[in-house]
């Protein structure tokens, strides 16, 4: 008899399967380990006892979390393993649990050895990491913690259970957390701060001699190509294109439809309406049936100009605008003065509410800080076949004119436009009578927009990519 477990891993990469080989070998149980695209089959044999005891052992210990992994299913069946030995390409992945054990323990020959390289998933060639980056235990406005000291997560942060899994999984993502520490609150002057436990051997060294210091946190810009997700629920997304996304193949030459297309190959759908928000690529609608691809709705980009004055054309908006000088005359100046070059949709929200720092992360920061039911009913509409971004910033506007509180606002915009996306997924399910939605954009990295969809998707289940980032 044997053991067989059926692992799901969300993501072609074989790096998962290749440490459970590793503590095959370890071990010395008789077994097997094999992969089919997003299946892991293990198989143990029951022969030996104690065998399968060291095994179960070494995978405790030494076993990363992946947050890739999904469900786990195991049964006893008459079936040998495979003679076949697993091999693993190499990825750019963190230190194992053996590699730091080997470089943190003192008696270890390879204690602070800055040459390490993880040759622990089966692996016939290693990963050499080669970065540049520069840890420093004071903040000049850097975009990311370092967690130095993992026993004090829960002191800093005000972290779930899953953050904290995802933050030590052997993929080391970055993940945008609530500061708790009211000294480090105090430091950054911010109540959010994106958050990376240690990925590479240079920053377990680095984050080792902060300990020793007792220093808990250092401070970095974070290189290109690392793996930023949002986490919502038991939703776990990476946002842009990193190190271990699945890169895209050439569907189309338009990016949005091509991210599009790959999505709804991975979906297994051969009809899908999607939804891209984006920031570096707007909002659309895209559409695939029977007769091809195509962009359904695309939004019109922003422009500070038009839409003011577009607000100026309009008695009721013009004098809104008026009564928005008079009650907060820099903000007006600042808009006035802003070239469309300069200035953004998100820029211009902030600037309305009064953000102490312009664009999407201020704003989007901002909508966390409200724990409340329900936001504000903000106008998202469309005007002879075109967003209307004047009815959008009007009605911020007169909202600001009213008293409420930045927080809020921020909240109700990001729910407004999960409500917005909602609708339009409506409409054109019932325009090409598609039920498969692929939802795709940086956007989303705001978890209010996340949840919103979540809850108000009542047309079909959202299909969210495990394994293609949800922007480029």
């Amino acid at each position: 008899m044997s053991i067989v477990q059926t692992i799901r891993f969300k993501i072609e990469h074989k790096y998962f399967a290749g440490f459970l080989q590793a503590a095959i070998d370890e071990s010395g149980v008789r077994g097997s380990v094999e992969q089919n695209g997003k299946t892991i089959t293990l198989i143990l044999s029951e022969e030996d006892p104690v065998a399968l005891e060291r095994f179960s052992a070494y995978t405790q210990k030494y076993l990363p979390h992946s947050i890739f992994l999904g469900e786990i299913t195991t049964q006893r069946a008459e079936i040998e393993p495979k003679a076949e030995r697993f091999r693993s390409p190499a990825y750019a992945l963190a230190p194992c649990p053996r590699c730091l054990e080997e470089i943190t323990d003192p008696a270890s020959d390879r204690y602070l050895d800055d040459t390490v390289v993880c040759t622990h998933y089966s692996n016939d060639e290693a990963y050499e990491d080669r970065d540049a980056t520069y840890f420093s235990p004071h903040y000049n406005g850097n975009d990311t913690v370092l967690l130095c000291d993992a026993s004090k997560v829960r002191e800093l942060f005000l972290v779930t259970d899953e953050e904290i899994k995802a933050l030590f999984s052997i993929e080391k993502p970055t993940l945008k957390v609530t500061v708790k520490d009211e000294e480090l609150k105090a430091i950054t002057g911010k109540k959010f701060l994106r958050v990376k436990a240690p990925y590479n051997v240079k920053s377990v060294l680095a984050a080792l001699n902060a300990k020793e210091s007792e220093i808990s946190t250092l401070f970095f810009d974070e290189r290109e190509g690392e793996p930023d997700v949002i986490l919502v629920q038991e939703h776990l997304h990476m946002i842009y294109d990193n190190r271990i996304s699945v890169s895209l193949e050439p569907l189309h030459e338009d990016p949005v439809l091509n991210r599009f297309l790959n999505v709804r190959k991975e979906a297994g759908v051969s009809e899908a309406i999607g939804a891209y928000l984006s920031r570096g690529r707007g909002v659309s609608f895209p559409v695939a049936n029977e007769s091809g691809v195509k962009k359904a709705i695309v939004f019109q980009e922003f422009s500070l100009r038009r839409t003011l004055a577009q607000m100026r054309s309009d008695s009721r908006r013009k004098r809104l605008l008026e009564n928005f000088s008079e009650r907060f005359p820099e903000t007006a100046e600042k808009l006035n003065e802003s070239s469309d070059e300069s200035i953004d949709l998100f820029t211009t929200i902030a600037l309305i509410l009064g953000l102490d720092e312009p664009g999407f992360e201020a704003l989007s920061d901002k909508s966390l800080e409200f724990h409340g039911n329900g936001g504000l009913k903000i106008d998202m509409q469309f005007n002879e076949g075109d967003f209307d971004y004047a009815a959008m910033i009007g009605s911020i506007m007169s909202f600001r004119l009213a008293g409420t509180d930045a927080h809020y606002l921020a909240y109700s915009i990001f729910e407004a436009y999960g409500d917005m996306v909602v609708s339009v997924l409506g409409q054109l399910k019932r325009q090409f009578k598609i039920d498969s939605f692929l939802l795709m954009g940086d956007l989303f990295a705001n978890s209010v927009l996340f949840s919103r969809i979540l809850s108000k998707f009542q047309i079909s289940k959202p299909y969210f990519s495990d394994r293609i980032a949800l922007d480029g």
